[in-house]
Parts: structure tokens; C-alpha cells; sequence
């Protein structure tokens, strides 16, 4: 089961890897920054995805990363990428323990690449 996994994240960090790549012109030295998320428009709040999911609130940090989503803003792609290569990095006994898996990465980057239209792109790296 253990080695399923690792494949899967393998899977899932090299998918990752290509498309930043690709949509973004991003190098493999860079690195992953922070998600922020700010919400509203009048007293603007800022919520810092990562930090969430560090803390076990995976699925809720997912909930406002769709939430908050404008597919229309590019950077917010390049954002929810970053936030489920930073979930993909999590022991799988964290993501069991937080009822989240790694097949919900993946699902999850998939649902995100449908709703920026880049859908096509993941499932040609897959």
C-alpha cells in the first residue's frame, strides 16, 4: 500500500513539475511560495492556505481556495498548483489522520486544471 502511494506522489510531484513548466516558464530551483488567499474586498482578510493544512485543516483550506477561486486570474492557478504540491508532500499518515488522501490531490488538480481549461494538459501528463 505504502509503495502505491509513493508512486502516486511521485506521479503527482512530476505532473507538477512539467506543468509549472509549461504554463508558467517556472525552473525547478524556484520555490513553492506561500498561498495567501485574501477574501473580500472591504476589510480585506488574508488567509494563509498553508498554514491551514499544516495545522490538519486540509479540506477546509480547499474549501476557500474554491471558494475564492477566479479562474480569469492566472496567478490563482499558479497558487492552487502550489497549494496541492505542498499537500502532496505530507506523509500519508498525516493526509489518513486529516481524512484527505493523495488520490484527493490529484483529483483535486484536476478539478482545478478544468476549471483554468488546462484539463487536456494534466490528462496528457497522466
Amino acid at each position: 500500500m505504502d509503495y502505491e502511494q509513493d508512486y502516486v506522489m511521485r506521479l503527482i510531484k512530476q505532473m507538477m513539475q512539467a506543468l509549472a513548466k509549461i504554463i508558467f516558464k517556472k525552473t525547478n530551483e524556484e520555490e513553492i511560495s506561500e498561498t495567501i488567499l485574501t477574501t473580500g474586498s472591504e476589510g480585506e482578510k488574508e488567509i494563509d492556505l498553508f498554514h491551514m493544512a499544516d495545522n490538519g485543516q486540509i479540506n477546509e483550506a480547499e474549501n476557500l481556495l474554491y471558494e475564492h477561486l477566479d479562474t480569469s486570474d492566472m496567478s490563482q492557478l499558479r497558487n492552487a498548483f502550489a497549494f496541492y504540491e505542498h499537500i502532496n508532500e505530507y506523509q500519508n499518515d498525516f493526509l489518513e489522520e486529516h481524512n484527505y488522501s493523495r488520490e484527493e490531490v490529484l483529483e483535486g488538480i484536476k478539478n482545478i486544471s478544468e476549471e483554468f481549461g488546462v484539463l487536456g494538459l494534466v490528462d496528457a501528463l497522466l
